[in-house]
């Protein structure tokens, strides 16, 4: 598959986006490479009054993966700035983890090689 450590990059940053929108003002990304997988984690902050959001990214970041509409569609990830992509980005990775309470968020992303 061509682009695979561009993907993660629009992945990264429609993430990052869309943290900014829930109102985070401390956001720590880190992306680790493995022999199989990347792993993509981020923490940080949100005002609670966002907290219905999260639901959305939850739904969003846990459906199966579509590798058809990614090959298609991945380039768009990132670059609306009107709407999210989230759901594509759900479409792009094979495992999600979030966790949050009412102070902070923790996402956890796997993409297989």
């Amino acid at each position: 598959m061509k682009h695979f450590k561009k993907r993660i990059t629009k992945i990264v940053d429609e993430l990052l986006t869309y943290m900014f929108y829930l109102g985070a003002t401390d956001i720590s990304v880190n992306v680790k490479e493995e022999e199989k997988f990347f792993k993509i984690s981020l923490n940080c902050n949100y005002n609670i009054t966002k907290k219905p959001k999260i639901d959305r990214l939850v739904n969003a970041l846990k459906c199966s993966k579509q590798e058809e509409m990614e090959e298609y569609y991945w380039e768009l990830a990132g670059e609306c700035d009107v709407d999210n992509e989230l759901p594509l980005i759900g479409m792009m990775i094979d495992e999600a983890e979030i966790d949050f309470d009412d102070n902070s968020i923790e996402v956890i992303l796997y993409r297989y090689k």
